[in-house]
Parts: C-alpha cells; sequence; structure tokens
C-alpha cells in the first residue's frame, strides 16, 4: 500500500527531524493494514493520504494546499503535533492529534511518536537505582524558543527569587548562547543531567496535548517541572515529576516552589524521585502505545456490525481467567466482532486483595442486612474492576457508546440482533441500557421491591424517585416506557435496579458520572449489582433502561458457567 504524505516539515523524509518522521506513520499503517507501506511518488499511484495540518496553507508565498479532495481515497488522515487545528477535522477519515478519541479522533498525544522515532523506550522503561545517580550540582534548566507561555513565564519569574534558572534557548538565554544541539541528541541528554530539576512546561492547555518536552527530563534522570494537559497523570507516574496545576494561579505557583526547594535540600528525596517508574503501570510499560492507537484506528476505519460501539470492554483478565477469556474470544469471533474493538480489563482479583484494602472498602458489611456472610473478596474485586473499566473509558474517550460485559456473558436469541437494535436506538435519550436477561418483572414497579443494603425499607426509598414514579408509570405503579412504544420493534423500558449486571451498554456522559459516583460514595459492602441499584435509585437524572428482547444472557445465573464468586468468603 502506497501513502502519500503532503506538507510535511524538513528532515521528515530523510528522518532527520529530531521529533518526528516518516518511519512512525510507515509503522503505524503497516500495522493499521497489515501489509508492508510504501511511500507513493505521486497522487494518482497513492492510496491514502496522510497530511500534517499545521503548513497547509502556511503562508502567502508559500501556499501547501491540501489534496483531500484531489481524488477518492481508500482514507485520508490528518496528523498534528500543536493544540489546535487549522483544516476542518470532518474532511477526513481519522485525524491524529492529542485529544481523547471521539467521533473520528485517535488520540495520539505528540510525546508517543516523539518516543518512538527516537527509539527511547528502553530508556524509560528501564529501572535504575539511587547507586548510579549522582545528584546534580546546577538547580534548574529551562529551553524556551516560543515566548508566549503566559503562565511558564509567570512561574519562572516566580521561580527566579529561589533557585538559579539557566535559560538555554533563545529567551532569556544566560548560558552565552543558545545550545547548539537537537532535543534528541546525547548532548542534550548530558547537559540536562547537570541539572535537579528541568521546566517542561507547555504553551497552552489542552485535552491531552502532551508534547516530547516532559521526556527529556524522564531521559535525562532528572525531575521534570510540568503544566499543561490535565491528563498527564494517565500516562506519566505522578510521584515521579512535577506539577503546577493551575493556570497562573500565584499560590499554586508557590506551594510547587516550597516543594521543589524541599526535593532539592535532600539528596535522598531527590534521588527516590528520579529512581521511580517513569508510567504509572504496574509493570511501568508506556499507557497509550502505537498498538493502542493501531486497534483504534482500525475501530474507526474497519466497518463491523457493531460500529455503533466505540469500543467492547469484558470484566476479565486473560491471566486469571483463561478459560472465560477463550470463551469470550470465541463468542465475539462467532458474532465476527474483531479482536481490535475488545479489550479486556480486570487488574484486580481475590488474591490481589489485601486485608487493609478488603476493610477500608467493606467496613460497615450492608451485605450482611441480605444473608449471613460478608462481602467477598470475589464480590469487592468485581466493584473494583467495573471501577477500572470506566476509569479505562474516561482516560481513552471523550465521548462515544461502550458495550460492557461480565466474563461469564453468553449469547442468546437475539444477539444477531443488537447491532441494528444499537442503531435504532442511539439517538434516543437514555444513558444506559441493560441487554440481558428476559425478566417477568419488566412490566413491574421499576425499581426493587426488596431491600438492597443501602436501602434497609421501603419507608427509605428516595422521596424523589417515588414521586417520578408516582407521575410517570402506568396506573402509578407499573412499567415506565417513556421514549419507545409497544408497537417499536425495539423496547426499553425504564428502571431504577438492574437485572445483573452481564451486558449493558453505556453512553459516555453516564459512565463519568458513575465513576464520579464511585469516587466519592466509597461504600462497597454490598454487591456491585445493589450498589449500582443505589446509585441509580439517588441520581434517578440517569435514565437506565432494560431491553425488552434478551441480547445476553448470564452464564453462571443459568448454571451454565461456575460463578467467580464461590468460595471466598472472608471472616
Amino acid at each position: 500500500m502506497k501513502v502519500c504524505f503532503n506538507g510535511w516539515f524538513g528532515g521528515f523524509f530523510e528522518k532527520t527531524n529530531p521529533g518526528l518522521h516518516v518511519g512512525f506513520f510507515i509503522d503505524l499503517f503497516g500495522k493499521v493494514y497489515d501489509e508492508p507501506i510504501e511511500i507513493g511518488d505521486d497522487i494518482e499511484s497513492s492510496d491514502i493520504l496522510c497530511e500534517f495540518d499545521m503548513l497547509l496553507g502556511s503562508t502567502p508565498t508559500n501556499m501547501i494546499t491540501t489534496n483531500v479532495n484531489d481524488k477518492k481515497w481508500k482514507h485520508t488522515y490528518l496528523f498534528t503535533g500543536e493544540s489546535h487545528m487549522k483544516c476542518r477535522k470532518e474532511d477526513y477519515t481519522c485525524v491524529l492529534v492529542g485529544e481523547r478519541n471521539h467521533k473520528n479522533v485517535v488520540n495520539v498525544p505528540l510525546f508517543v511518536p516523539y518516543i518512538y522515532t527516537n527509539n527511547f523506550m528502553d530508556k524509560l522503561q528501564t529501572p535504575s537505582s539511587s547507586s548510579d545517580t549522582t545528584v546534580p550540582k546546577n538547580d534548574v534548566c529551562v529551553f524556551i524558543s516560543n515566548p508566549q507561555g503566559k503562565t511558564r513565564n509567570r512561574f519562572l519569574e516566580r521561580l527566579e527569587a529561589h533557585f538559579n534558572v539557566h535559560y538555554a534557548g533563545r529567551y532569556k538565554n544566560n548560558i552565552g548562547g543558545y545550545f547548539p544541539h537537537e532535543y534528541n541528541s546525547p548532548e542534550y541528554t548530558q547537559f540536562v543531567k547537570q541539572y535537579k530539576f528541568i521546566i517542561s512546561m507547555e504553551n497552552s492547555r489542552d485535552d491531552t496535548y502532551i508534547t516530547e518536552k516532559i521526556v527529556h527530563g524522564l531521559i535525562a534522570k532528572t525531575v521534570p517541572v510540568y503544566w499543561g494537559s490535565g491528563r498527564v497523570y494517565d500516562y506519566f507516574n505522578k510521584n515521579r515529576i512535577l506539577c503546577l496545576e493551575k493556570e497562573c494561579d500565584d499560590q499554586d505557583m508557590d506551594k510547587l516552589i516550597v516543594k521543589m526547594k524541599l526535593i532539592a535540600s535532600s539528596e535522598m528525596l531527590w534521588k527516590r524521585m528520579v529512581n521511580l517508574p517513569v508510567f504509572p503501570t504496574p509493570d511501568n510499560t508506556l499507557p497509550r502505545t502505537m498498538d493502542h492507537i493501531v486497534s483504534d484506528i482500525k475501530s474507526l476505519t474497519q466497518k463491523d456490525v457493531w460500529s455503533s460501539i466505540s469500543s467492547v470492554h469484558c470484566v476479565c483478565n486473560p491471566v486469571f481467567e483463561p478459560g472465560r477469556h477463550a470463551d469470550l474470544q470465541t463468542m465475539f469471533k462467532g458474532l465476527n466482532i474483531p479482536d481490535h474493538r475488545v479489550k479486556y480489563i480486570s487488574p484486580t482479583y481475590k488474591h490481589t486483595i489485601t486485608n487493609e484494602i478488603y476493610n477500608k472498602y467493606t467496613e460497615n458489611q450492608l451485605v450482611q442486612v441480605l444473608r449471613k456472610g460478608p462481602m467477598t473478596k470475589s464480590e469487592l474485586s468485581l466493584i473494583f474492576n467495573f471501577k477500572a473499566v470506566f476509569e479505562n473509558i474516561v482516560k481513552n474517550y471523550s465521548d462515544g457508546l461502550f458495550m460492557v460485559f461480565e466474563s461469564d456473558v453468553m449469547i442468546s436469541h437475539d444477539t444477531e440482533q443488537f447491532g441494528k437494535f444499537i442503531d435504532d436506538v442511539k439517538e434516543l435519550d437514555w444513558d444506559v441500557i441493560n441487554c440481558g436477561m428476559f425478566q417477568n418483572d419488566i412490566y413491574s414497579i421499576p425499581t426493587t421491591p426488596w431491600i438492597t443494603g443501602y436501602r434497609n425499607d421501603l419507608q427509605s426509598w428516595n422521596p424523589s424517585l417515588v414521586t417520578y414514579i408516582h407521575e410517570n408509570s402506568v396506573d402509578g405503579e407499573k412499567y415506565i416506557e417513556d421514549i419507545t412504544n409497544p408497537t417499536d420493534t425495539f423496547r426499553l423500558i425504564r428502571k431504577f435496579t438492574p437485572r445483573c449486571c452481564d451486558s449493558y451498554v453505556w453512553k459516555y456522559d453516564a459512565i463519568v458520572k458513575f465513576l464520579h459516583f464511585m469516587n466519592t460514595f466509597t461504600d462497597y459492602s454490598a454487591p456491585f449489582d445493589y450498589y449500582m441499584c443505589h446509585f441509580l435509585e439517588m441520581n434517578i437524572d440517569v435514565k437506565h433502561y432494560w431491553s425488552v428482547n434478551e441480547f445476553f444472557k448470564q452464564g453462571s445465573n443459568l448454571n451454565l458457567c461456575e460463578s467467580t464468586l464461590k468460595c471466598d468468603i472472608v471472616y
């Protein structure tokens, strides 16, 4: 397959640009299309188009025009390393930019191609020890060419009252001249190693707009002082860097300077910090890899029967549950859902939960209102894993529809209609839909008449919920069908209780609300379905429905597979 690259900067094709070159895209597209990639000689001989936003139409005397409408391309791509764009995103198949996935945008923070372009991954993932580290004599260095960073400049002005700041760029240079070596060079790294801190602040603050600046200090084994994306901790260990959290806030700046002074005054603190893992993952691996980007591009460009779903998430750990993982893979293969559409996220299992963690989240043991035995570690791990799924979605997306399955989900008699169902209802006013087993009480009262642990009697229902049910249900007590009709192909019945949690489709905003609830209300001492019932009863603005069709079923409830929650009672 041949790619036409248009509008790119000097050194891109020669692979001499320090930040990014064509090799990254050759590797990326090779994985996306599963075939060798060549640079096209001209438009006509090329299959796909990849343009660089920043230089298109750059100046009246050196106008580079877009080729997006010059022919019928297989796919068109637009890339930028800046926080703003000149071109219209909607004109392209896929836009690669520092923004979480949404619509036709695929999240590519600029530091990611920088790491791949310069083969820095091993350096960032290789652990070091304090015995190999010498505390530098110099305080702070900073390289600034663009003097427009208002927050950065203001912080530096305040910092100069406490530290010797060496300006090595064109702005305010005080080292006897502009540092001559490229920022990916060994010479650059050796220069930065001479300083306890490097200021790694962006020019502006945007979603996942994280440039290569933060990597310089990490490669040099010093402390980056960062300001920019509020999502930086999604990608880098928050204990390995220092961050200015607020924009142009003098009090926040002074607090950060106090931290810097404390670290600079202690050899032990500085060494401990620079030898921490770079990334926030348990195995110190990059959270946003080329493979993640490839999967997201494939999901966008390769249509399938569930294309209206942004991604499919399974609460399943292939290591802890190899049998169920294999069963899920077989199920998706039978449904023609490709591997790149499905994520398996389940970092917690019963044996990974310490007694300290268990006691912290289950102190009240609300479950004992429902039964004699306390919460099991397996039940608690399921709650943690649902939370991990929602966190993963919010880290990587800013809109969309998301399918979330438990590991024991199975197909049912209406599964083949699921794609059409989603296409039919996706524009309706709902937040989350349970797509699992049909239950006869779907047409009865919209919430559970029994206790939940969080609500121990019928009189303790949320008064607003009681009023809502009375005003909106049939005869003041029967089912609510407010966005579909009995004559529709697919019907949705509003409920304030789950019918198990094996198969749900969520809208993005509802996930954000539920994750916020999980972060603020951390009493996890009743099983997840009861916790979710409590959420729905207390947040009646979240519109939760049961599908009348049975698209999926829960194998363990039907004794079609063994439950993972058995035999794990903690006394």
